[in-house]
């Protein structure tokens, strides 16, 4: 037997370049039989290795690479597993290595797990003869071919091997300088470090002592270990007075089916048959463990979803807390979440909110013991474009190059080089210069390869034994990992649950608390009507900043055309908006509007997707289609959308002739059957799972209910999540200023680090000011909350320690209004500051010796500050305006004059701006133009003003006015900009409006009788403007007559509006 035994592959990470499926190739075309994995310190590949090899007719052997050391030197040794109880001794010594971060391990550790291992020592020299001669009585102890002689021990013939052929020594090279960043050696020759995988020829020309050969077939044979998959490894649930799982389990769900009032056969019936096919699968201890730790989430303050994924097709889930989704009332299938036909493990994942999911798992974890406890790990790869950084960082490319080499490589999800070769400008680049192709070369060869472990975001697995009796740990960031990954884990039988956190949870729960706290009213989100027709009006507006599901702009556009009326729409919106579905929405639109419109190739379609309006949308609907015509079982029918969704064509076949044989036996014609197959393996390929649509959708129904009911709290949460994001803060603040919420400015007594909600609006957080840090607003918090409200500007002064009262702060404070409560202006204030720092005595703190031994701070009264510079002031501490900005108060006042924003304008429409900056060039052709910022008010847009247009307007723009610009926009760097064409000011272009208007435009004729004997029925001269009434109830426009430009009552005329009300055009 021909038998390798000390591979090394890519997972000892960033040591080897052989992958295990390269070494396991290479392995049958040199007819080796057997191969030993040996990576150093850790187990990650034994999965993958064991299933490669099984499949490839080669014996695995499993083992590890350590370093054994008695304190004084160090040796390197391998060892491997001679069976299944030298498997689990691995297990734990490379748990152990890696828990507790060890180079080395002692000779004292590894003794304590080598009776079941077979121990190679390599390279011994003399000064390590101590240590081997400690394992001398131990049967299976060896030396490599290149040691010393050590009395009674054989030697055995064992090669290292680490990359493929001898043109891959470089790959070691440069791993190791990605692993210890280092630069690459590229102008000595390359080391070969001997580590190849040797060719049948290679070895028969090595000399090697026939006695070692022997010795190397000898331990093959003696390693005799596999992995166990699908091992029942379930923990048990403690039920109380050790009753049976399964009986409590019943006894519970009776318990509950009677509290909910559910007590109808239809429900029953499901029960029955829901708990059967679980108890027989014997999956009893693990719906109780979820339900248990559920139950504490909820009972412990923190707040869990609805249901996620299919969990919530099952009654069971539902009456234990689990999920929150009737799953008769909502047509949900029991067989897409646990098939009768198909054994696998339930599938549960729970959503909690994303700030308290730590605590769950710390419960999970006090209850079940340290070790029974774990995350999962995942692997980073060295994939396109990091391979081709890193690559050329140790090669000491430049940041330009490595910046060069970025953009050339797409974002495309799962880019190759290969690929990015296809692209000339990438091919041009890598033929720039003979380094280029050696980069490109390396690159290729390290291209895929895993680099880092992280932790995976939910997974947890729990058992009732120590969790390395049955898979290798490690030490993530947060606490114990298994080395394998989550399908690796599960396969052997581990239970893993997906614990997700999720930021919209947090949310709500905020929201709940605040409104509790300050409105005294209790919101139990179980029982909110899910028929507020509140919620379907904003919906149908498609207002949805800041709901889950249904943010983005397409959705918003799909929302708007649907005009959603149930929740059911909401259900389908958030199923049908993907990738592939997303051609159906038209359909789906078109006939929900007008129901003749709904066709079905068979009536016996219609009871299962009338709901759906004929379309299919979830592949609940694919299976009772299947049930329906082909008499499937739900379980078969489960199977057929598997197959069907994988397109595996074998399969496919035989239930297509499955199906057909179904149909014919159920009556129905061949053709039809054929057709109604064929439509559903159109669906199939992107068919909903519609339990997850649903718990989703309920997330979403509740959040848009909390913004309508509660639109202060719904946006102070949402502002509080995107703190640090001035974009986005803006965006929001705009936005809820849109729905009429008041926006105060932060207030000292009031504020906090989060906005904070109250009756009259919301006040901006502390935090949100450029330059005041999460320190300083704690300790002006905590010393409100301590020792009352600060009563005025000086008050403040006195409380607040000096390390954290720097003229910096007080500015800040002062030129948002924090301290406007106090009713004094800010320049007041301002003047004020110099007070409060030089007189900082170090008898601040006392407030009695302060009073009498300082003398009494005084105010000087200022006026305030102009209000063009409080918005600046504004918009520099906070990234937006607060008070009303000049340039939006005048919007208001003239909108009659049917202006612009910069965010509602299109082409060449009147927008009115004020200049904040003009940046004068000259082209190369030495003439004049300039780059500009407008801002309207709320934002603010970059603008370019071409030679031809500067020479006209240059006058004007050194004006400080009010100005209506118009032209045309387009995209720079990404970046929206306006090309202005026209600049005149304001009181131009009102004069020129009044005097050339064609028509008027009113919304409001209740006082129009003052002006009766101004409007005439027919149109006299060319003075005379149509006059039109807007009637917003019925979306009709209605004549009302003629009024003359000229006559001198014209513009009172105008002003008697409300400029809301009227529109000149």
């Amino acid at each position: 037997m021909v038998a390798y035994l000390n591979i090394h592959t890519a997972y000892d990470l960033l040591n080897s370049s052989l992958k295990i499926e390269d070494a396991v190739r290479l392995a049958v075309s040199e007819n080796v039989d057997a191969l030993a994995i040996t990576d150093t310190n850790v187990l990650y590949g034994f999965p993958k290795f064991y299933d490669a090899c099984i499949a490839n007719n080669i014996k695995p052997i499993f083992g590890m690479t350590i370093y054994v050391t008695n304190g004084l030197n160090t040796i390197e040794t391998v060892v491997l597993a001679k069976d299944n109880n030298g498997l689990k001794d691995l297990y734990q010594l490379s748990s152990n290595i890696k828990m507790n971060s060890m180079e080395n391990v002692s000779f004292e550790l590894l003794q304590q797990f080598s009776s079941n291992l077979i121990i190679i020592f390599k390279n011994v020299a003399d000064e390590h003869r101590d240590i081997v001669q400690v394992f001398d009585s131990h049967e299976d102890t060896y030396l490599d071919h290149r040691s010393v002689l050590v009395q009674g021990i054989k030697h055995v013939w064992i090669q290292n091997v680490c990359y493929q052929t001898r043109q891959d020594a470089d790959t070691i090279s440069a791993l190791a300088a990605i692993r210890d960043n280092t630069k690459l050696d590229l102008i000595h020759d390359q080391e070969d470090f001997g580590a190849h995988f040797l060719t049948e020829k290679e070895i028969k020309q090595l000399d090697i002592n026939q006695e070692y050969l022997t010795q190397v077939d000898v331990i093959a044979q003696k390693c005799n270990a596999e992995l166990k998959y699908h091992q029942s490894l379930l923990p048990q649930y403690q039920t109380p007075n050790d009753e049976s799982a399964k009986k409590y389990l019943w006894r519970v769900l009776v318990t509950q089916l009677k509290k909910l009032e559910l007590n109808y056969d239809v429900y029953l019936e499901r029960l029955k048959y829901e708990y059967k096919v679980i108890t027989n699968m014997g999956f009893e201890d693990y719906f109780l463990i979820v339900s248990d730790l559920i139950h504490y989430a909820k009972t412990n303050d923190v707040m869990v979803g609805p249901g996620r994924g299919s969990s919530a097709g099952s009654l069971v889930s539902y009456l234990l807390g689990i999920t929150t989704i009737d799953p008769i009332k909502f047509n949900l299938l029991f067989e897409r979440f646990l098939n009768p036909e198909r054994v696998t493990m339930p599938d549960i994942d729970i959503d909690f909110e994303d700030t308290r999911r730590e605590r769950v798992i710390q419960y999970v974890q006090e209850k079940y013991g340290e070790l029974h406890v774990s995350g999962i790990v995942t692997f980073g790869h060295l994939l396109a474009r990091a391979v081709a950084r890193d690559v050329g960082r140790i090669m000491g490319f430049d940041e330009v190059t490595l910046n060069e080499i970025s953009s050339l490589i797409p974002h495309k999800l799962g880019i190759t080089l290969d690929e990015a070769y296809q692209i000339d400008d990438f091919k041009k680049f890598v033929h720039r210069n003979h380094r280029h192709e050696r980069w490109f070369s390396i690159c290729k060869k390290l291209e895929g390869l895993p680099r880092h472990t992280s932790t995976h975001a939910a997974g947890i697995i729990i058992n009732d034994h120590p969790l390395y009796e049955y898979a290798p740990l490690t030490k993530g960031d947060t606490g114990l990992l298994t080395q394998w990954t989550m399908t690796e884990a599960e396969r052997i039988g581990l239970l893993k649950i997906d614990f997700l956190g999720l930021r919209n949870l947090s949310i709500i729960h905020q929201i709940l608390t605040q409104v509790k706290k300050d409105l005294g009213i209790n919101i139990d989100i179980e029982k909110i009507p899910f028929d507020n027709q509140k919620v379907f009006e904003l919906l149908s507006q498609g207002d949805t900043t800041g709901i889950f599901q249904l943010e983005s702009d397409g959705v918003r556009s799909v929302l708007k055309k649907l005009k959603p009326e149930h929740f059911e729409d909401i259900v389908a919106v958030t199923s049908l908006y993907r990738p592939g579905p997303m051609e159906e929405i038209p359909t789906y639109i078109t006939r929900r509007h007008d129901p003749s419109k709904v066709q079905y190739l068979h009536p016996h379609l219609e009871p299962i997707l009338k709901n759906t309006y004929g379309v299919i949308i979830y592949q609940e609907q694919i299976m009772q289609i299947a049930s329906t015509f082909a008499n499937f079982s739900y379980g078969e029918a489960d199977i057929l959308r598997r197959a069907m969704s994988k397109k595996n064509r074998a399969v496919l076949e035989s239930e297509r002739q499955h199906f057909i044989e179904g149909a014919k036996q159920n009556g129905y014609h061949e053709d039809i059957s054929k057709q109604i197959f064929d439509l559903i393996l159109k669906f199939a390929d992107y068919g909903f799972p519609r339990a997850h649509a649903v718990s989703y959708s309920k997330i979403a129904y509740i959040m848009s209910f909390l913004k309508v009911h509660y639109p202060n709290y719904f946006y102070a949460n949402i502002l509080s999540n995107v703190i640090g994001s001035e974009k986005k803060t803006a965006q929001m603040i705009e936005e809820a200023k849109k729905q009429g919420i008041t926006i105060l400015p932060p207030n000292i007594n009031e504020s906090h680090w989060f906005y904070k909600p109250s009756q009259e609006g919301i006040y901006l957080s502390i935090g949100t000011i450029k330059g005041v840090g999460y320190q300083s607003v704690k300790v002006i918090v905590d010393e409100r909350y301590q020792n009352g409200k600060f009563k005025d500007f000086f008050d403040f002064a006195r409380r607040i320690p000096k390390r954290v009262k720097t003229r910096k702060l007080l500015e800040a404070l002062i030129l948002v209004g924090a301290f406007d409560a106090f009713g004094k202006t800010r320049s007041t204030l301002l003047q004020a500051i110099d007070q409060v720092l030089d007189g900082d005595l170090n008898i601040e703190q006392d407030g009695f010796l302060f009073d009498i031994l300082t003398p009494k701070q005084m105010y000087e009264d200022k006026e305030e500050l102009p209000d063009a510079l409080i918005s600046q002031y504004e918009k520099e501490y906070l990234g937006f305006y607060v008070s009303q900005h000049p340039v939006d108060k005048m919007f208001v006042a003239k909108q009659y004059l049917t202006i612009f924003k910069l965010s509602n304008a299109q082409n060449n429409k009147p927008i009115l701006v004020q200049f904040d900056k003009v940046k004068q060039i000259r082209t190369k052709n030495g003439q004049n133009m300039a780059f500009v910022t407008l801002n309207d008010g709320i934002e603010t847009l970059d603008g370019v003003i071409f030679p031809n247009q500067f020479k006209k307007y240059e006058e004007l723009l050194s004006r400080n006015d009010l100005f209506i610009v118009s032209g045309k926009f387009d995209l720079r760097k990404q970046q929206r900009q306006l090309i202005i064409n026209e600049i005149q000011t304001l009181d131009s272009f009102e004069e020129q409006k009044l005097a050339f208007a064609k028509q008027i435009i009113i919304r409001n004729k209740s006082h129009i009788d003052t002006f009766e004997e101004m409007i005439k029925a027919t149109k006299e001269n060319a003075n005379d403007v149509v006059l039109s009434f807007y009637d917003e109830t019925i979306k009709q426009m209605t004549t009302l007559g003629y009024i003359n430009q000229k006559d001198s009552m014209f513009n009172n005329f105008i002003q008697s509006f409300n400029p809301s009300d009227i529109r000149l055009i």
